[in-house]
Parts: structure tokens; C-alpha cells; sequence
């Protein structure tokens, strides 16, 4: 990722943000290599978090979406700091110790989440000053991208007996998808014979 960040220039722009959801290892590798881009939490992965707490905290449906609606509202001003202590009143009020652990199907633990999820990455939530500088606040091209893909490598009726068969079918189809010379780069460069084909054993098959 480093190394393809350089050959794009990426560290050259006046503006760069490194983008990530929650996952520690996602800011180890921006704390290594990419510490002068902007760190941002995907504010979609914030919006899931706060949706199934907003369910948990109220009663009925139409008093939890609007619940959700001004929590989303408010961090998508850059306030989390606003919605936190929300979050941890109802913890406290339900004898709840924001930092200990619950079992996956507690029914609490959505708000429990969703407070340790902001409060860890509160410092990549400014989402304010990110739009006024221009910066994006959702890896969803990125994703949509790996979906790309994913079509052509974990379609159906496509299975992959040799992982060197599988990697070479990703080199091309990112190289398909890049908009730069890579394909044809890949293809001129690829071991193997254009001319003749490799028998491929019973066992390998």
C-alpha cells in the first residue's frame, strides 16, 4: 500500500486523507506509513453504529430513527463529543460499566459498541472540517471497487485449486480496472509461454 501510495505521488498532493473504519490494524498502518495524510473514520461505519443504538435506547421505531437522525446529524457537524455522554447516561442509568465486556447477544450491547467505537476514534471524526478542506469521509468507491473484483474471483461456478492461478486472474482484473498502463505492463511481463499450454496434473486440477 505504501509503495503504491509513492508511485501514484499520493504523498505530493496538497490535500490527503487516509481513510479506514474502526479495525486497530487499519491506524497501525496509517500511524507507519501514512502519518501526514489526514486520519478519517468512515463516517458510514459510524452511522451503523449509532442506528442499532438508537434501538436499543428508545422504545418504538419512529422515536428511534429520530433519535438516529440527530446523533447522525450531529457528528456529521464534527460534535461527537456531543453524542457520547448520551450514550454513556444510558449506560450508567442501566448499571452498565461502559468499559467492561458483554456477551454478543446481550441485548445492551449495540450502545455499549457504539460508545466504545466513537470514543476510540473521536479524534478521526471531524467530519466538518474535513468537508470544508475538500476531504472524502467514506471509503464507499474503494469498496465498491473490491466488489469489482470480487465478481470476477468469487463469482459462482469459480473454484481455485491453485493460488497461482488465483492471484494471476487478480493481477489482471486490478490491472483491468486501473487507469494507468498496468495491464498491459502485466501482460508483457507474465512468466509462462503465450504459445504453449501447461499441462495441469489430476491431483493440481
Amino acid at each position: 500500500m505504501h509503495r503504491e501510495s509513492r508511485r501514484r505521488r499520493f504523498p505530493e498532493a496538497s490535500h490527503r486523507a487516509f481513510l479506514g473504519d474502526g479495525l486497530p490494524w487499519n491506524w497501525s498502518i496509517w500511524k507507519k506509513h501514512f502519518r501526514k495524510f489526514v486520519p478519517i473514520l468512515d463516517f458510514i461505519h459510524a452511522l451503523s453504529y449509532l442506528y442499532r443504538a438508537a434501538l436499543v435506547c428508545q422504545h418504538d421505531l419512529p422515536a428511534a430513527w429520530e433519535c438516529y437522525l440527530r446523533w447522525a446529524q450531529t457528528c456529521w457537524s464534527g460534535n461527537v463529543g456531543e453524542v457520547l455522554p448520551e450514550l454513556r447516561q444510558w449506560l450508567v442509568h442501566h448499571d452498565l460499566d461502559p468499559d467492561q465486556t458483554l456477551e454478543e447477544k446481550h441485548p445492551d450491547k449495540p450502545v455499549l459498541d457504539a460508545h466504545r467505537y466513537l470514543t476510540g476514534n473521536q479524534a478521526r471524526m471531524h467530519y466538518g472540517q474535513y468537508r470544508r478542506q475538500g476531504l472524502p469521509v467514506t471509503t464507499a468507491l474503494m469498496e465498491s471497487l473490491v466488489k469489482q473484483i470480487n465478481q470476477r474471483v468469487k463469482g459462482t461456478e469459480m473454484f481455485w485449486n491453485d493460488p497461482a492461478g488465483a492471484e494471476a486472474i487478480l493481477q489482471i482484473r486490478a490491472g483491468a480496472l486501473c487507469d494507468d498502463d498496468r495491464l498491459a505492463m502485466y501482460l508483457a511481463a507474465r512468466p509462462g509461454c503465450p504459445f504453449v499450454r501447461r499441462s495441469t496434473s489430476p491431483a493440481a486440477a
